[in-house]
Formats: structure tokens, sequence, C-alpha cells
């Protein structure tokens, strides 16, 4: 996928992963420790996850267009090296999500009343908080990294925009002669 309605479609796609993929992991550390939230928001954290991982995979592969259209600097190539790790980030939240929802759901099955209406003991509280534990780290890492690969993202575009718009004022004073030279 290259272009958006005649427009590059890495940077559209970009905004979905930099805005999808950080709340997602804000929602699997709400869901991972509030059990409350976790029956009430699990779903949504989940549909935002596999949206924000969706997006993280199309703007990498749209950036790999991009990167053939665009002039080869420095910050590309450290934007380049970066994003081929987006996808990973994108995923790791998703797994971190699928992690927590499907813990509390084979956790809530053990809890369940039997056939005969006899309730097991409470199930065990300590798998939860380590799956709980181990998928915040994947999500905040997952997060940061969108995170790291946004920023180099938008120091790119920003040095090159800057870059251009100083060579403009250059050219643009370069043949007008300063009061001072005169004798």
């Amino acid at each position: 996928m290259d272009e958006i309605l005649g427009l590059p479609a890495h940077p559209l796609l970009v905004h979905g992963a930099v805005v999808l993929v950080p709340l997602a992991a804000a929602g699997v550390a709400l869901i991972a420790f509030w059990p409350a939230a976790r029956f009430r928001l699990g779903y949504a954290v989940l549909a935002i996850a596999a949206a924000g991982a969706m997006t993280a995979v199309l703007a990498q592969r749209s950036g790999g267009a991009l990167e053939e259209r665009v002039d080869e600097t420095e910050l590309i190539e450290e934007h380049t090296e970066l994003g081929e790790t987006g996808t990973t980030a994108g995923v790791a939240v998703l797994v971190a999500a699928v992690a927590v929802v499907g813990t509390d759901l084979v956790l809530r099955r053990r809890a369940s009343p039997a056939a005969d209406g006899s309730t097991p003991a409470a199930a065990s509280r300590i798998p939860s908080i380590v799956v709980g534990a181990v998928a915040l780290v994947l999500a905040t890492g997952g997060a940061a990294q969108i995170a790291r690969i946004g920023h180099s993202g938008a120091k790119a575009v920003w040095n090159a925009t800057t870059d251009e718009r100083d060579e403009r004022d250059d050219d643009d004073n370069s043949g007008r002669g300063n009061s001072d030279d005169r004798d």
C-alpha cells in the first residue's frame, strides 16, 4: 500500500499505530490488575490492541514503499532501522492483551459452579498477577518502542522541513546586497 487518496499512506497509517498501540498498552495496564475494569473493558482493550497491531504492520510496510521515494538521510536511515521493530512492538501489546483477557476467562471458567452445584475454592490470584506483570512489561515495552519509532520519524521529517526552509531563506537572501556593504 503506497498511497491513500493520492497521499503517501505511511504518515496516515503511522498515526493509527502511534495512537492505538499506547492506548491499548494503557488499557492492558488498567485491566491487568483491576478485575472490574477487566470484566467491563477487556474485549475493548483487545480490539484496540488488534487494531494497533494491524496499523503497526501496515505502517511498517508502507514505510518501506515510502523509503524508496524519499532522499536518503542519516535520520531517515535511523527511522527505517527503528521502524523494522514496529510490527513486533504492536504485536507485543496485542499478546499482552490476549494474555490478560485469556487468563481471566480460564480462571473464571475454573471458578464457575460444577454440574452438581458445588463451587470450587476461589481460583488462585497468583496466575493472574504473574500474567499481569508480564503483560505490563510487554505492553510498556511495545508502547515505548512505537513512541521511539514515531519520534525518530518526526525528527526526520522536521529536520528535512527546517533544512528546506533554511535553504529557501538562504536563496532569498543571496541576491540581495547588505546595506552595510555599501562604500
